[in-house]
């Protein structure tokens, strides 16, 4: 009797706790498991690839539209016209300009298209010149509306241009715009102001990697007092400026294309430099394409630079690279060195003194 009622006892408690573990098991089995974080980031990745498919495609959609374009266009006739009546749909010469392939087309079009048409084309870039500017592809299409359509008929280049001028101008591809403009527009009123705008930061900019472009231009193609605001700008610190490698270009370019006041201006500040600052120079890479420049001009600076450059402490430092090499051969300045030596040997008399006066400098040259 007591085994039973122990195993009765036993029964009972293995019953209850069999199925409360069959109540768990069964809860267990019927509760949805979260969302594995795996599967959030694949369904990201997979729109972002979604999204990058679609680029793809519409990138191929507009290089296939391009090239039939562009088929269209060179073969004339009424397929041009095709063309460019397609390009004046809404959004086309917009979406193209932004494209490789694209911006090719557009420009082909520009030159091709009578003013209307063209102007046409151009006016999708309205409230995006700046964007294009920036782009390195869309750039070119506004460097050719400058090209081929008047500031009348495209005013709002210069007018979105206004805002972001000071940045444009030091900008890889911005500064192509402001060049074309001076090129092509610089009596324009609009272009003026901008133009004035932007030099009122001359210094800056003929040293700065891409505004020097700017300033260069101004100087080809500017009006007199934007000029004249190169050349005091570069005359205040005229050494400096020629050492640097930015600067050097626009010191040229003044040597160049300044008026004769300008030009002897600048050459007058450089000869009042020693002859060893000269000599310091002209051995340089950039400081040797001014010094080109200077004996270029006409008159007595040109005597007096190549005396300097010719004396012997002159000419051992312009022997020591290769800039100073070459312009001394180019301009004959060692044949003129190695004359004066063997002039000087001849009046101690004897072929022998002259010949070791003439070594004298190559000695020197070679210490």
């Amino acid at each position: 009797a007591t085994s039973g009622s122990g195993g009765g006892a036993g029964g009972s408690h293995r019953g209850p706790g069999s199925a409360l573990q069959r109540r768990r098991r069964r809860q267990r089995s019927t509760q949805v498991p979260p969302a594995p974080a795996v599967v959030l980031q694949t369904s990201g990745r997979q729109e972002r690839r979604s999204e990058r498919g679609s680029a793809r495609s519409a990138a191929t959609s507009d290089t296939g539209l391009a090239a039939e374009l562009t088929a269209q266009l060179n073969a004339g006739g009424n397929l041009a016209a095709r063309a460019s009546a397609r390009l004046r749909e809404p959004g086309v010469t917009r979406r193209l300009s932004f494209e490789p392939a694209g911006c090719r087309v557009v420009q082909l079009a520009l030159d091709l298209a009578d003013r209307t048409a063209a102007a046409e084309m151009a006016a999708q870039l309205r409230g995006h010149v700046v964007e294009a500017i920036r782009s390195p592809h869309a750039n070119y299409v506004v460097q050719k509306i400058v090209k081929v359509l008047t500031q009348q008929e495209t005013p709002y280049i210069v007018a979105e241009m206004f805002d972001s001028s000071l940045d444009l101008v030091r900008h890889e591809y911005g500064c192509r715009i402001y060049c074309r403009l001076l090129e092509h527009a610089a009596t324009n009123a609009h272009v003026t102001r901008l133009m004035d705008e932007v030099l009122g930061d001359t210094e800056e900019l003929l040293r700065h990697t891409f505004g020097h472009h700017v300033v260069e231009c101004a100087l080809e193609h500017g009006l007199p007092h934007q000029r004249q605001r190169v050349i005091l700008a570069l005359r205040r610190n005229l050494m400096r400026n020629a050492w640097n490698r930015n600067a050097a270009y626009v010191v040229e370019k003044a040597l160049l294309y300044g008026g004769p006041e300008d030009r002897d201006a600048l050459a007058s500040d450089f000869m009042a430099s020693s002859s060893s600052d000269l000599a310091a120079l002209a051995r340089s890479q950039f400081g040797s394409m001014v010094m080109r420049a200077l004996l270029r001009l006409p008159g007595p600076s040109t005597q007096k630079l190549q005396e300097l450059l010719t004396t012997g402490a002159a000419v051992s430092q312009l022997r020591s690279t290769k800039h100073g090499r070459r312009l001394l051969d180019d301009h004959g300045l060692g044949l003129a060195t190695h004359a004066s030596a063997r002039s000087s040997g001849g009046c101690g008399g004897g072929g022998g003194t002259s010949a070791g006066a003439s070594a004298a400098p190559l000695a020197a040259a070679a210490a």
